[in-house]
């Protein structure tokens, strides 16, 4: 949950909000010192933006899915050219460290 929130940007205390939850709560769930209900774990990966299911560590090929549908939440709303701009940078930024 943690790498999808940073991902997009997001502060603990938005993303509670946005779940309906405390942000302490959050903050502990993040850190592992809590467990939510099943009704409280969709409504967080709901403010995220990502299937509950690619949010449970251990999952194989989860962590692709979720920087997918982040990819797709951060692209959203911006047009053809735009969106080709940001992909664009995006490879240019990766191949830069790649080569390191």
């Amino acid at each position: 949950m943690r790498s999808v929130r940073k991902a997009l940007r997001l502060t603990q205390s938005q993303v509670a909000e946005k779940a309906g939850i405390d942000t302490s709560f959050y903050g502990q769930i993040e850190r592992g010192k809590n467990i939510p209900s099943l009704k409280t774990f969709v409504a967080i990966a709901e403010a995220l933006g990502a299937d509950p299911a690619d949010l449970l560590s251990g999952r194989a090929g989860g962590g692709k899915k979720v920087y997918g549908a982040v990819m797709e939440q951060l692209l959203t709303g911006l047009d053809r050219k735009k969106r080709a701009l940001v992909l664009g940078l995006l490879k240019d930024i990766v191949s830069h460290y790649r080569a390191k």
